[in-house]
């Protein structure tokens, strides 16, 4: 067996988290691989990529100005919410940019990894699809959130005899011409799915078995996302302080959309928040115009449709279940980090618990406009953790980490108790938190807009326009 500090760390995965990670190890000297089943970077981003959820009609759900990789802003020339096609070459770009491409290993599905020891700084024996890969100081999982689709067992759901789909598997609008569709389930990949049925079937209704916000996706000529978490500064208003405190800032992007009623929707009783909220224009617009109804959650099946909890019936075509995903490690022994309602809890978003050689990038719920960059930040807690165990730098920092801090993310905020929540964060206590691990651990944690933090990876210079 060799000794750890000879061996590489494995990531798991080249999108969006994978290439976080490897940048960051980059940055410091760590040695590692990077697997990926698929035949390019992207993750998820990428349409062709086996699993991918990606749809054509699909955008980014955060901006441009806040929602990329921490410093390596998106090209100028890019609309405010990228297609997903741009944030695919976004994504490519960076990884070349920064000379990752040549530590990728494409092709390579990792079936199994397992501790070789009892010690919880074992080393770890990994093994693919086409046999053994290898032994390795370190395993980061970082393949990202939306791999394991979800769904409810609605009652009698085997007994339609129309499409019945989750909405991992929908690509085109195109499948619902002349099609009455139903969109079980309101996160913002599912109102994207609901207005493209409005736009080409023949009828569409959207199901909900909760209220939700509704915000539109740009305000006073700023991104709605930006505004509400402090990202961009409050614009000139005529009429309005720019003294404005954020509660107030919340207000008033609730008060622009109106009451839910007006659109046949029923307002939260809960804080803005507390579930995600629905970022779009484009469904409060047929809404209004009734090319979308809303109808409360699904009772049961029958053959040709559904009948609502109200007891009201309707037909459909096409059923699409827009009912999330699940985290899912099928690589992992579910002893090694055992999940919680679909979702794997690792301390701090990062680390597991029962072995200090394993970790895990972007398994946090952030809801905020920079989750990127956040994942990048987490990410400096694999590096100090890693740097400590193999250079002893900081060891005393990241000891009393790992034994001594325990901070509740989710804070006194109300979130509603959904599967969904589970490893949701409140962005206060997120905010907290790295300036904790700055100041009480003295780690190195860069502020999401830091620009030259990764100066020394970057190969190329970034075009911008």
């Amino acid at each position: 067996m060799a000794s750890p500090s000879t061996l590489p760390y494995l990531i798991v995965g080249a999108g969006p988290c994978g290439l976080i990670a490897a940048r960051a190890l980059k940055r410091k000297g760590i040695p590692f691989e990077v697997v990926e089943r698929h035949t390019r970077v992207g993750g998820i981003w990428d349409i062709d990529n086996p699993g991918s959820p990606m749809y054509e009609t699909c955008h980014f759900i955060t901006s441009k100005l806040n929602g990329g990789f921490l410093d390596y802003p998106m090209p100028e020339h890019y609309p405010t919410y990228p297609s997903w096609s741009q944030v695919l070459d976004y994504i490519e770009d960076m990884a070349r940019d920064h000379g990752l491409m040549e530590q990728i290993r494409f092709g390579v599905s990792v079936t199994k990894a397992e501790p070789t020891s009892s010690r919880p700084d074992a080393t770890w024996s990994v093994e693919s699809h086409d046999g053994y890969l290898g032994e390795y100081a370190g395993v980061i999982y970082a393949a990202g959130q939306q791999w394991a689709p979800y769904a409810p067992d609605f009652d009698d759901m085997d007994t339609f005899t129309g499409r019945l789909i989750h909405s991992s598997e929908y690509r085109s609008p195109s499948e619902f011409t002349g099609k009455r569709v139903l969109v079980v389930g309101a996160g913002n990949s599912g109102v994207d799915i609901a207005v493209d049925a409005a736009e080409y079937g023949s009828a569409a209704v959207l199901s909900t078995r909760r209220p939700y916000y509704f915000l539109p996706k740009q305000i006073f000529g700023v991104p709605t996302p930006d505004l509400m978490v402090g990202k961009v500064s409050f614009p000139h208003v005529p009429q309005v302080s720019q003294r404005i405190n954020p509660y107030q800032v919340i207000d008033l992007v609730l008060a622009t959309v109106g009451p839910l009623e007006a659109y046949g929707l029923e307002t939260p009783s809960w804080p803005l928040g507390a579930t995600q909220p629905i970022v779009s224009d484009t469904v409060l617009h047929h809404f209004t115009h009734g090319t979308l109804t809303h109808r409360p959650n699904v009772k049961r099946f029958t053959e040709r449709g559904v009948i609502f909890d109200d007891d009201s019936r309707e037909d459909f075509d096409v059923v699409v279940l827009a009912t999330g995903f699940d985290i899912s490690i099928p690589w992992l022994d579910d002893d090694v980090v055992p999940p919680r309602d679909g979702h794997p809890d690792f301390h701090l978003g990062t680390f597991a618990e029962k072995y200090s050689t394993l970790y895990g990038i972007g398994v946090l719920h952030p809801s905020r406009a920079d989750a990127w960059s956040l994942f990048d930040q987490l990410t400096q807690i694999v590096v100090a953790d890693i740097q400590a165990r193999e250079s002893g730098i900081n060891v005393d920092g990241v000891s009393r980490l790992r034994t001594q801090y325990f901070p509740n993310l989710k804070g006194d905020f109300p979130f509603v108790d959904t599967r969904r929540n589970i490893n949701q964060a409140d962005t206060l206590e997120l905010d907290a938190m790295l300036t904790t691990l700055r100041v009480t651990y003295g780690l190195e944690i860069p502020a999401s807009h830091q620009h030259g933090f990764y100066s020394s990876t970057r190969q190329t210079e970034v075009m911008s326009a």
